[in-house]
């Protein structure tokens, strides 16, 4: 069953759902004409899951204005520091 939270970035409301994802993709961000959302695979756990939630919040808080290569090198920065610091899931 999906697990959808609300996020407030730049003044717009997304959809950040963790759910069963197809294919190889481990997370997925894009603008419906309703509401923009932010998926993350489900079966994700740990590291591979704290990086894929912070390369979602990074393309949906700068947009088409970063390349994936970009998004990609500062989530695992991001992910590789909070991990050091601690952050785990429910924590």
């Amino acid at each position: 069953m999906p697990q959808d939270h609300q996020v407030t970035i730049n003044g717009t409301r997304w959809l950040l759902r963790f759910t069963r994802l197809r294919g190889g993709a481990a997370g997925w961000t894009y603008y419906d004409d309703h509401r923009p959302k932010m998926l993350v695979d489900e079966g994700l756990t740990g590291k591979d899951r704290l990086e894929t939630i912070v390369h979602e919040l990074l393309h949906a808080s700068l947009g088409p204005t970063i390349s994936e290569s970009a998004v990609t090198e500062s989530a695992r920065v991001v992910q590789r520091t909070l991990w050091r610091l601690g952050y785990r899931d429910g924590s």
